[in-house]
């Protein structure tokens, strides 16, 4: 059986919605997409669709694998890579990885990052086979809209996107792909929330607001203690998000802030690994 790469460049956004929700149907977590989503994925995180491969049969052109690839500097990302349930164990999955690297050699890329499902054994194996280590643990939280028992304590003040892309930059601590600075900066609608405790303890919020929810959380505490801040913020932000989901994305696992969102009713929907893939010359 042959295969042929083509760039998703060449194809519809709503085809390559098609394309990637055909890939999903049994996953772990499916996660399906809708035509905008996917046009908003691709821009918020810098998807170049020239270098994202859609691997085809080369004789009836059916459709067996996609994958897209996200370019900032000399750091490339790999994300929504697929293989169609029948045609698995057909060679698809190796092409899209050989595309990336193809790709990624391509712009001079000096590392490749993913994440993973932690739960998937075989796209973990296929990986580290392909020269990827796992860097960190991963949580992805999940919250259902109810309004808050309590009020919360402290003087809190808005970060419209301004100041709040501006507390984001000073964060110390490295963010995955989809909670950097570019994502947020690509993003429609961002901002957050700084607060302040009688006892000293200061810290902020930032996060995405969409039509349905709020997303891509990022806290940092900048003095005192973490739980007591993040508490306290996120009792102010379900007050006035208490008809919105909330769905946290890629939290760290040891992050001290998490007790905070377990105590507001958070529960951890699934975990990700992430695995990176360095270039030496």
């Amino acid at each position: 059986m042959g295969l042929k790469t083509l760039p998703a460049s060449q194809f519809t956004i709503e085809k390559l919605t098609d394309f990637y929700n055909q890939t999903r149907i049994d996953y772990l977590v499916p996660m399906p997409m809708s035509v905008d989503v996917m046009a908003e994925y691709i821009h918020d995180f810098d998807v170049d669709l020239e270098l994202s491969p859609i691997i085809l049969d080369e004789d009836t052109d059916e459709f067996f694998g996609i994958g897209m690839l996200g370019v900032r500097g000399d750091s490339t990302w790999i994300t929504r890579l697929g293989v169609t349930p029948a045609s698995r164990r057909r060679g698809a999955g190796a092409a899209i990885i050989n595309a990336f690297f193809d790709a990624s050699k391509q712009i001079g890329a000096k590392r490749t990052i993913l994440e993973v499902i932690k739960n998937n054994v075989p796209a973990q194996t296929l990986f580290e086979r392909n020269g990827f280590k796992k860097t960190r643990e991963l949580l992805v939280l999940r919250r259902a809209p109810i309004r808050p028992p309590l009020s919360p304590e402290g003087e809190i003040t808005w970060l419209y996107r301004k100041d709040a892309l501006a507390a984001l930059r000073s964060y110390p601590h490295p963010l995955t792909w989809v909670n950097a600075l570019g994502s947020m900066e690509n993003a429609s609608m961002f901002q957050g929330f700084s607060i302040k405790l009688k006892d000293g303890t200061r810290g902020w919020l930032v996060y995405r607001h969409k039509k349905q929810s709020i997303t891509h959380f990022e806290f940092h505490t900048e003095l005192g203690n973490p739980v007591k801040m993040a508490r306290n913020i996120l009792l102010y932000l379900h007050l006035q998000y208490h008809r919105m989901d909330a769905y946290a994305e890629n939290f760290f696992a040891d992050d001290p802030h998490l007790p905070a969102f377990f105590d507001l009713g958070y529960f951890e929907a699934f975990r990700r690994i992430e695995m990176v893939k360095e270039y030496t010359d």
